[in-house]
């Protein structure tokens, strides 16, 4: 019993508990952010990877006391290559849209912040923590109004069917005087439904919630969206 309360007391049992727990700490805060708007890896995959990397750090700062010619570095340098096959199976291909960059540079940070804590860097940690929540939590709005005010527009249009939405689409956009520029028609053969990307310029940008509304209304239409908007139709 005694031997067990040394092993707990000792100070490296501390040091490494301290770490771990502000490893759960700070990766629950940026997991909690992206669990909150739906993302592939949550609390569960940041906390898990951060702890991980925590762990990775100190275990080579533990095995450079023991072995003094040994490069602590080597193991850091492992898990952030492999964090790579984690982060890219994040990252989602839609036709010529790409998803979960983000999340999976979220991961890739995560990742860093767990070093730093390994490596004893708790101010480091502590500080990208703070900076990674913020660009994850306030970019979007910034983001968000700067698309509203875009004369350029990439409408992406979802339906079941391709016939006449062309057609029935460059009517709505005739009738609120919207140029379109281009025009991409992609077949998803797996659900036997057709994306159409209609990039456009519209001399008034405020038109693009009516338009929006508009074109959902198009027959087998049952998705529309332009960057982070959507308009769905009800399921019948």
């Amino acid at each position: 019993m005694s031997m067990l309360w040394d092993f707990i007391t000792s100070p490296t049992a501390i040091d490494i508990f301290f770490k771990l727990l502000l490893a759960f700490i700070l990766s629950g805060i940026v997991g909690v952010e992206r669990e909150l708007i739906h993302k592939p890896a949550g609390v569960k995959t940041h906390t898990l990877i951060c702890l991980a990397a925590t762990l990775t750090m100190a275990t080579g700062l533990y095995m450079k006391q023991l072995f003094p010619d040994m490069d602590p570095s080597r193991l850091p340098a492992q898990i952030l290559a492999g964090i790579g096959f984690v982060g890219a199976g994040t990252i989602i291909r839609e036709g010529f849209a790409v998803k979960g960059i983000t999340t999976a540079a979220s991961l890739l940070g995560i990742t860093c912040i767990g070093l730093s804590i390994g490596a004893g860097f708790y101010e480091g940690a502590i500080l990208a923590t703070l900076f990674i929540f913020l660009i994850l939590s306030l970019t979007s709005p910034l983001q968000n109004f700067i698309h509203k005010n875009k004369k350029h527009v990439l409408f992406n249009i979802e339906a079941s069917s391709s016939d006449g939405i062309i057609g029935k689409a460059e009517e709505v956009f005739n009738k609120y005087d919207v140029e379109i520029l281009s025009v991409q028609k992609i077949k998803n053969n797996r659900t036997d439904s057709y994306t159409f990307k209609l990039f456009s310029r519209c001399k008034d940008a405020s038109s693009k919630e009516t338009i929006l509304n508009e074109l959902c209304k198009i027959e087998n239409v049952h998705e529309v969206y332009t960057s982070k908007r959507f308009y769905r139709q009800d399921a019948e």
